[in-house]
């Protein structure tokens, strides 16, 4: 090992062994922990060397005795974990994957780690465009950033990468947090932390709203001195999650705040503050993403690049160069004057009312699928607002039917492809077609991508 300091763990606790547990179960190994591994899934993926304990109904005392690190992966809701820790091991130490990886980075432990700045980006939605974004404006700036965590590669994953030789160590890290990661979060100090939004989601997890907003706030409790906190102007729980501190940077995005999208159709400009004070406008045209949410994701992700370093050139020729990412939003094609868009990622009701809320076009929606348990009244109001017509698909058809009251066209076509072919025939000259089923994907696709792909492919096939 080549770090600053020793590993203080001699015997680990994977708990849960999706991509995070075993990134997490692979770098602990290679930095020579024992580790042991727990999924009730007994035909999880179980890494080479790695001592198993899989498939019970919960951990067993052998898999806990003698530990002094527990990392729970996050889709596994810690209570029950922590309470059988406290139970066989009480002095073990627990976190969480990402936890792990950001505390041996900071305390320069096991691996050629050398300081950095981290940005941690939550929100229930935009998150991974925001991160994506972020990063591909340091890159821009001639930066080599790590950009992962809950979007795409897990930081263990990385660090181990840096650890073989595979890539070099990065110039920061640019972290999409979900609630769940943040939940077992350490005191790891971060120069930007980021909550672009908070929405009702998770709830089964969570005992109230309130809950899942003070679990997004952790992005804000460990900011570095001169740190950035980049808020929601207007939030219903910003200023609930703010740390009462002075030597901190808060900016609010949002009118009223101190970074804005300003001004209306092809003329709306981006207005963003630097660290000394000033203010700049970025020409709204320079991003390709459609809609009045991604303006807004592309102010935050330039705040935190431009605290960062990054010039106002390079912040340019990112925004020009960024594509943004698969099913979200993405213009398929355009037909017979119709734009085509995928936001399949859109599985819930607030992430679907961002997307239709930023066009300027009226639209045929295409929604429905596995319900989430979500009010769809603010959907049915911005259908019978701005929308042409309704085309629902999935085991939620009829109640997305149902948003139309009357007051625009609305058809069950049951099938996305048949979806397609119903909404291009209501749509007119102008006129967008959005798939943002404001649904989970799970009736009947393997997961929103399937699902987005199904649709690209349907909309491409059309003649």
């Amino acid at each position: 090992m080549n770090g600053t300091g020793a590993i203080q763990w001699t015997t680990a606790l994977i708990v849960g062994l999706g991509a995070s547990g075993v990134a997490a179960a692979r770098l602990l190994a290679a930095l020579g922990v024992r580790v042991r591994a727990y999924d009730r899934n007994p035909e999880a993926a179980l890494p080479e060397g790695i001592a198993d304990f899989r498939g019970t109904a919960e951990i067993p005392d052998a898999a806990l005795d003698g530990v002094d690190l527990v990392v729970l992966s996050p889709g596994v809701p810690p209570e029950a974990p922590r309470a059988r820790a406290r139970e066989v091991a009480p002095d073990a130490q627990i976190t969480g994957e990402l936890g792990l990886g950001l505390q041996l980075v900071c305390e320069r432990v096991g691996g050629p780690w050398a300081p950095l700045p981290v940005v941690e980006i939550t929100g229930t939605n935009g998150k991974s465009t925001v991160t994506a974004l972020t990063g591909a404006l340091l890159r821009e700036g001639g930066l080599h950033p790590f950009v992962g965590g809950n979007l795409g590669t897990p930081l263990c994953a990385a660090l181990l990468e840096v650890l073989e030789g595979v890539t070099p160590w990065f110039d920061a890290l640019v972290i999409e947090c979900s609630s769940f990661q943040l939940e077992t979060l350490g005191s790891v100090p971060n120069a930007v932390g980021m909550v672009l939004n908070v929405t009702p989601d998770h709830l089964d997890r969570y005992a109230s709203l309130e809950d899942y907003a003070d679990t997004k706030a952790a992005v804000f409790r460990h900011l570095a001195q001169g740190g950035l906190a980049l808020v929601d102007e207007g939030g219903p729980f910003t200023a609930r999650m703010l740390p009462a501190r002075r030597d901190l940077r808060v900016v609010a995005v949002g009118e009223g705040g101190l970074a804005w999208v300003e001004g209306t159709g092809a003329g709306r400009v981006l207005v963003v503050p630097t660290p000394d004070g000033a203010t700049e406008r970025y020409d709204r045209a320079l991003l390709r993403l459609p809609g009045r949410h991604n303006a807004s994701n592309a102010v935050f992700a330039l705040a935190a690049a431009r605290h960062l370093g990054v010039d106002r050139a390079a912040c340019e020729r990112g925004l020009s160069a960024f594509e943004g990412l698969p099913h979200r939003m993405v213009l398929v094609r355009e037909l017979d004057g119709v734009k085509y868009y995928d936001d399949s990622k859109a599985t819930n009701v607030a992430s679907a009312l961002a997307s239709l809320g930023g066009l300027d076009e009226r639209f045929v929606l295409i929604a429905g699928g596995r319900g989430k348990g979500d009010d769809l009244s603010p959907l049915g109001e911005v259908l019978r607002s701005r929308g042409r017509a309704i085309v629902t698909i999935g085991e939620t058809a009829e109640q997305f039917a149902a948003l139309a009251e009357g007051q625009v066209p609305a058809v069950v076509a049951g099938e996305l492809v048949a979806a397609v072919a119903h909404a291009r025939a209501l749509a007119q000259p102008g006129d967008a077609i959005v798939l943002a089923p404001a649904c989970a994907s799970y009736d009947q696709f393997r997961s929103y991508a399937h699902r987005g792909d199904v649709f690209a492919a349907a909309v491409r096939a059309l003649a």
